[in-house]
């Protein structure tokens, strides 16, 4: 089902204004005429170090799925997906063993493969996936950063959030942890005049939704994914910017005459954050385009080693403990050579 429908893609990386290099990578690939695979990675890690992660991961990836039968990856496509991405997190750590200038690389990532009608997306990092759905885009992936885990406690809004000091350090990504750790979006049933975007923040972060999704409703296809870039640029370009467009059948005829909708997060469907409380306001009156900022990853890990740190100093303990022992058989010898 969906192989007859006639899918159309259209892809676009931009260096930005202001970075002297493009760290973020994209690939995709028609494994079928009923299976897509689309991908978006945005790489960190200092000069050099951002770009070979990011296009580490989509090589590796893509050759991943290229090698694996369709069959295999129509049967079971999150594992398939999940093989992918940890192959890519591997790809990265291997190259940064070997090159200690490459050492504090990463690379975020976002996934879809497009089984006949039916769409699965995988993420790590901040690079987004959205459904543009006749006249109402909605967010499909959940931002690993420390910013949105406050937006799930209810401790900042989701109005607020992209103003907030931490938009733009990450909680999870690609490099930097043996083992990665993707999170899959429901499954969702395309219909035919949908269309799906993946991009790198340097897009999302310079756009708000309903600039993207008005950007894609209102343009030919054939032009939207330049304008998105070209909106980005005039915006700042603070970032690099990278989209994916996949359009599933023609866009509805009287598209251009609709007015755009922003509809909630497809995750919003599996758990809502209570913000029954006064969250914390970071908005400043006028857009602040200055929001976007390096993208930066916490870590518990020590960056030298890749490893948790180990204990230090752990001689302590015991002298202490020694030093206390002595002391007081010394106190009680001096009692008990005192006449009373």
């Amino acid at each position: 089902m969906g192989s007859d429908v006639i899918k159309t893609v259209k892809s676009l990386t931009d260096i930005g204004k202001m970075r002297e290099e493009n760290q973020d990578s994209l690939g995709w690939k028609e494994l079928a005429p009923d299976l897509h695979v689309l991908i978006v990675a945005d790489g960190m890690g200092g000069y050099a170090g951002g770009s070979v992660a990011s296009t580490t991961v989509t090589e590796i990836m893509l050759k991943e799925f290229e090698s694996t039968p369709a069959d295999a990856i129509r049967e079971k496509p999150s594992l398939h997906m999940r093989k992918a991405i940890n192959a890519g997190n591997a790809g990265v750590n291997t190259k940064a063993e070997k090159n200690r200038e490459l050492k504090d690389m990463g690379s975020t990532v976002v996934c879809c493969l497009v089984i006949g009608n039916q769409l699965h997306t995988a993420h790590v990092g901040d690079s987004r996936a959205y459904l543009l759905r006749e006249n109402q885009i909605r967010l499909i992936t959940e931002d690993h950063t420390v910013v949105q885990d406050l937006v799930r406690g209810g401790y900042v809004s989701p109005e607020d959030a992209s103003y907030h000091p931490s938009s733009g350090i990450l909680t999870k990504c690609l490099g930097q942890m043996e083992i990665s750790d993707p999170e899959f979006s429901p499954v969702i049933e395309l219909e035919e005049g949908d269309c799906l975007l993946l991009c790198s923040d340097g897009l999302s972060g310079m756009l708000d939704d309903d600039e993207l999704g008005e950007i894609i409703l209102h343009e030919p296809d054939s032009k939207a994914i330049n304008i998105l870039v070209d909106f980005a640029n005039e915006a700042g370009g603070f970032d690099n910017i990278t989209a994916i467009l996949f359009y599933y059948g023609p866009r509805p005829a009287d598209a251009r005459s609709m007015n755009i909708r922003v509809g909630n997060p497809f995750y919003e469907d599996i758990h809502t954050p209570e913000t029954s409380e006064p969250t914390i306001p970071y908005r400043i009156q006028q857009k602040g385009r200055e929001k976007l900022r390096n993208t930066m990853f916490i870590t518990t890990e020590d960056p030298e080693t890749n490893k948790r740190p180990a204990i230090k100093n752990n001689w302590v303990l015991p002298v202490i403990i020694t030093f206390i022992i002595l002391l007081l058989g010394f106190l009680i010898w001096l009692a008990g050579g005192i006449p009373l």
